[in-house]
């Protein structure tokens, strides 16, 4: 629940933007928003109780694919809608929108429901929730790398997805000459953002052909995990206008880089200080973020599914391609799923490396933030740091490598007492479901690779 709101803010809300209409959504499990127009005297009227929706939503996959876990059949399951609240306080300004339609509204399911139990944004609300007890804000800053493609989505199916057409076949890693070239579309998604209220840090192309990245300036708390749904929703709205599609599909092209989604994380104490800082220690890393470091490493290896949650995730996690495929550490050594980034009071953090650019925000802070918390409250001490290049260290502990698969993921994720402390028994089984699922069908499908590889000769 919420914090209260009064009918007379809201009404003052709509006055100021001039609401005919507003859009309501909740994140799925995929990270896409998905809600409804409302007109604004329906909001009005049905104040303070929210907007129903179907929590079987959270069984559906990209494109609308179902999801049903084993043990979750649609005739066994109540299909009628949930409440949800609507996070009043939180109120955002969407791009693309005429300004009296432009009104948007975070929701989740509400208490005792059964989408309350899977809902993501809820989920990660609960586990900031137990940093506050410790005194502990989260503070994040978030890294997604993207491609940018010269089709539109009825072009790549015309072509079955082959021969791919990227923006530019060459890579130039923070090129001003290619950024100028873009200069438009970037300047489109700059004021995109800030319509939102999305702020940005910066934004380049990356090391490989047609990727780029943005960074999404540091925001406390749940804040930073909005922005980046909401940037992350309106990029490929912004692409599509320009008929190009954005894609921040993990490993989009087998013969180049993945795309991460890496963060920054530190945690504020109750004064406000950087409780990762401690001025008189080896790089400044404060006990704190010593423990924190602990808590990650033994846990990333079971909780993986929440940072790489699709099978096409764990195609970035190959040696050699700056993506971990362990939970190593190292002081600045960006090949290690945790790095340490000295620096002031203001900037000591650590940088994680380990989702994707397709993962979920609330789960892979949910998850980050969880396993670091349980670090701190058992001071558990992380393994040595690692120097040099991650993958090619022979006598690192058999504890800290990943799961070999999705299927080992999934497994190692539904047995994960951990998991069910931190998420709860309900999520951890329809989470892994889900992911079940998905691999269920892929596992049935005929790839034209396969066809072009047998068809003939065998």
């Amino acid at each position: 629940m919420f914090a209260p709101f009064k009918f007379d803010e809201l009404k003052r809300l709509l006055m100021s933007h001039n609401a005919a209409y507003a859009t309501v959504a909740f994140v799925d499990l995929q990270g896409q928003l998905r809600g409804k127009t409302v007109n604004a005297d329906k909001l009005e009227s049905g104040f303070p109780d929210g907007i129903p929706f179907s929590p079987l939503n959270m069984m559906l996959d990209f494109g609308d694919h179902n999801l049903f876990p084993r043990g979750y059949l649609s005739a066994d399951l109540d299909v009628g809608d949930n409440d949800c609240d609507i996070d009043w306080h939180h109120a955002r300004s969407l791009p693309f929108e005429d300004r009296d339609a432009s009104l948007f509204f975070f929701a989740e399911f509400a208490d005792d429901t059964q989408g309350a139990l899977w809902d993501p944004r809820r989920l990660y609300r609960s586990i900031e929730a137990q940093a506050g007890e410790l005194g502990l804000t989260p503070v994040y800053g978030l890294e997604y790398e993207y491609r940018l493609l010269r089709e539109t989505p009825d072009t790549l199916r015309e072509k079955k997805f082959n021969s791919i057409k990227l923006v530019s076949d060459v890579s130039t890693y923070g090129g001003v000459m290619h950024q100028s070239i873009w200069s438009g579309f970037f300047k489109e998604m700059r004021n995109m953002c800030e319509q939102m209220e999305v702020k940005l840090a910066s934004m380049h192309w990356e090391v490989a052909a047609s990727m780029g990245e943005v960074a999404l300036a540091h925001q406390a708390g749940i804040a930073a995990l909005d922005d980046a749904v909401l940037f992350k929703t309106h990029a490929k709205v912004l692409a599509r206008h320009h008929d190009l599609t954005l894609t921040f599909m993990a490993r989009p092209l087998a013969d180049q880089d993945g795309q991460s989604g890496h963060v920054h994380l530190s945690l504020l104490d109750k004064k406000g200080k950087n409780a990762f800082y401690d001025e008189n220690a080896d790089h400044h890393m404060s006990k704190t973020q010593h423990y924190f470091i602990g808590g990650v490493q033994k846990l990333l290896p079971e909780l993986l599914l929440m940072l790489a949650p699709n099978i096409n995730s764990f195609k970035r996690f190959v040696p050699g391609i700056f993506a971990p495929t362990r939970a190593d550490w190292g002081i600045d050594n960006r090949t290690t799923a945790v790095r340490v980034i000295p620096g002031s009071d203001k900037s000591q953090r650590l940088e994680l490396r380990v989702p994707g650019s397709d993962s979920n925000p609330y789960l892979v802070a949910a998850c980050l933030l969880g396993a670091g918390l349980q670090g701190i409250k058992q001071k558990l001490e992380p393994a040595a740091p690692v120097t040099g290049a991650s993958h090619l260290k022979k006598d690192r502990p058999a504890a800290l490598r990943f799961p070999s698969g999705f299927a080992d993921a999934i497994q190692r994720f539904q047995q994960s007492a951990p998991a069910v402390e931190l998420f709860g028994e309900d999520f951890v089984h329809m989470f892994a479901g889900t992911r079940q699922a998905q691999l269920r069908a892929f596992e049935k499908m005929v790839t034209d690779k396969e066809l072009e590889r047998f068809l003939e000769l065998a």
